[in-house]
Formats: structure tokens, sequence, C-alpha cells
């Protein structure tokens, strides 16, 4: 294991939630079934995320420092636990190179239009190396860092599309013309799995806060100001775009952000919404790949430093080879991933380990109170 003590404070959890949340979401739009409705979708889906996240929160205060692969094994035993592990690594190392191919895929086709998909995945993947390389806290300050950046140029983004005139409301009506059909579509599974579900990722790096008491307070907030946020791009959005542009549009905020036209001078904000989803999506690799070296740590008994630049070969590797183009990426996120690989690992293993986790902590209690 590592000899490394890491430490991030609730802050730096509450900004990492965020931006791992908002991430790839912003980018590729989320709630389409629901159509005009996406931003009701958005918003029921906020609150179920946060009993998601508080029922993770849970699951770890039962063995007080330890992550979620700690808990299979205390549960399971240590071959079935370990086994569990490593289909969560695996998990954990193919959503990180799905996401980091959403972000390759929109320099590709918006700014480095003649550059190979593979310099900017080596490129990122570097950056990440580096990040995890210094251990979890460098994540955290990096984050305080850049994230009044990234929340300034989501809201400043709406307000100049709106002083542009690009805002047309009434193409959020009528509201809910087909019922709650539509909108309960578009959460179950999608809405719940991405981005909200994802934060199963956190079962492994809650356990470095410093004041866990205060943990699932921080989590639900962090859960619902992504939300607002998420809610907020998708209104935004829909008015400027209309449904069918929006549904059309592989990255439908990039789109949106090109109707803002302010003085004749400010116009082609794309840099800046490249830069805030990068960041984005810079912690949402970091958080998956930190996942699985730590699931690989547990299993090999090696510290995860050691791991990170080989396995980060394969990620960079993976995310290249990962699909043929862009319209077999989305196709693939949106019909398999949800189904065969979101549930079990979101849902499924964290419901059925919840009551053997309490029969065990309650019997670990009663033995050592009888002693």
């Amino acid at each position: 294991m590592s000899n490394l003590v890491e430490k991030i404070s609730l802050w730096q959890l509450y900004i990492i939630i965020i931006c791992f949340q908002i991430g790839s979401a912003a980018l590729v739009g989320i709630g389409n079934d629901a159509k005009q409705d996406a931003w009701i979708a958005v918003i029921l889906a906020t609150l179920i995320g946060i009993f998601i996240v508080l029922y993770y929160v849970f699951l770890l205060s039962r063995l007080p420092g330890k992550n979620i692969f700690e808990i299979y094994v205390f549960c399971f035993g240590k071959w079935i636990g370990k086994l569990i592990t490593l289909l969560y690594v695996i998990y954990f190392f193919y959503l990180s190179a799905r996401v980091l191919r959403d972000f390759c895929e929109l320099l590709v086709s918006t700014i480095f239009e003649f550059t190979p998909i593979e310099v900017i995945c080596i490129t990122m993947m570097l950056v990440i190396i580096y990040m995890l390389q210094h251990g979890l806290e460098v994540l955290g300050r990096t984050s305080e860092v850049f994230f009044p950046y990234v929340v300034t140029f989501i809201v400043t983004t709406g307000l100049g599309i709106w002083f542009s005139g690009g805002l047309e409301f009434h193409h959020l009506l009528p509201v809910l013309s087909n019922g709650l059909g539509p909108i309960f579509k578009a959460i179950f599974p999608q809405l719940l799995t991405f981005p909200f579900g994802e934060a199963i990722a956190f079962t492994v790096i809650i356990v470095y806060v410093g004041k866990t008491k205060k943990v699932g307070r921080v989590s639900a907030a962090a859960v619902l100001t992504s939300g607002l946020l998420l809610t907020y791009g998708s209104l935004v959005q829909i008015a400027t775009l209309g449904i069918d542009l929006k549904e059309r549009a592989n990255f439908p905020l990039l789109s949106a952000s090109r109707e803002i036209s302010l003085l004749n001078f400010i116009e082609r904000v794309d840099l800046i919404i490249v830069f805030f989803v990068m960041f984005g999506i810079i912690v949402k690799v970091s958080i998956f790949f930190y996942g699985g070296l730590k699931g690989l740590e547990l299993i090999t008994k090696r510290p995860y430093r050691t791991m990170t630049m080989p396995m980060g070969t394969i990620i960079g590797f993976l995310t290249v080879v990962i699909s043929n183009n862009f319209v077999e990426h989305i196709e693939e996120g949106l019909k398999f991933v949800p189904l065969y690989m979101h549930i079990p690992f979101q849902f499924v293993f964290p419901a059925i380990v919840l009551p053997i986790l309490l029969w065990k902590t309650k019997k670990k209690q009663e033995k050592e109170s009888s002693l």
C-alpha cells in the first residue's frame, strides 16, 4: 500500500464532485428523451442523485476508514471481494477511456481539425498521470484554482447568449405536453446513471476527507449544485437551439455558444467552452483512473503510484480504439453502457452488499462489546 497519507478538505471534495458531474455531461448534452422538458428531467434526476450519493456515504460510514473495495473484501471474503474489485477496476478504466474520448472528439472536430486524435489523447493522459503521481491532494488544490473560472464561464455563456438575443423561450413550450412518460424515460436509466450514479467513484475518494462527519451534507450539496448548473445549461441549450437542433448537435453547448455576438467584438467563444469542459474532463478521468488504481493497489499490494504510467498507457490506447467514430461512441454510451455496466456497478453490487455489511458490522460490534 501507499506509505503516503493523502487528505483532501471538505471544500475540495465539494468542488471535485461538481466538476466531475458537470464534466462530459455539459459537453454531450443530457435528457434528450424528454424533449423540451429535459430540464425538468435533470431536476428530478438531481433529487434522486442526492439520495444515491447519501447511500454511498452511508455504506462507507459502516466501516470508517475503508473504501468500497475494502468493504467488498470484508463482506464477501478475500477471493470474491478481490474478484468484484477487479471488475470495478475494469469498469473505472473503461469509463476513463470513454470520458477522455468525449473530449478528444470535441477537440478534433472543432479546434484541432488536422491533429491526430492520438496526439490529443496522449497529451491529456500525460497531464493526468503527472497529477495523480503527485497524489490526490494535487487534484484537490488544482480544482480550487480553476473552479471559479468553470462556474463563471458556464453562467456567463448563458448570459452572453441572452444579451445577444439568441434565447427563444418559446422553445421550452409546451411544458409536459406528453405527460411524465418521456421525463421518466430520460431519467431511467440514462440520467440516473450518467452523471449522478457515476458518483460511485467517490466511494474510493471519500475515505481521504478529513472531517468525515460532514461528508454526507457536503456531497449532497455538491450534487445539488452540479444538478442546478446542468439544469441551467439544459435550459440554455433548448432555448437557444430548439429541441431538434439540440438532438442533432454532437456538442449542443458549443453550438449554442456560437450564438454569442456582443458589440460586434465578442464572438466565437469556443475556446472558453473548451477550457471549462477540459477541466471537468480532467477531473472526471482522474477520479475514475484513481479509483481503478486503488482497486489494483488492493489486489496487488503495490502502491498505486507505481502503476500510473503503465495503466495510463493502456487507457490512452483504449481511448483511441474504443470505437471507430463518434456516432458509434455515442450510440454505445447511450444503449450498452447504462444497462450492462452502469446499473450493475452503481446499484446492483452496492445494494447486495448492504444487508451483508449491516449484519457483519453488527456482529463485529457485539463481539467487541462482549470483550
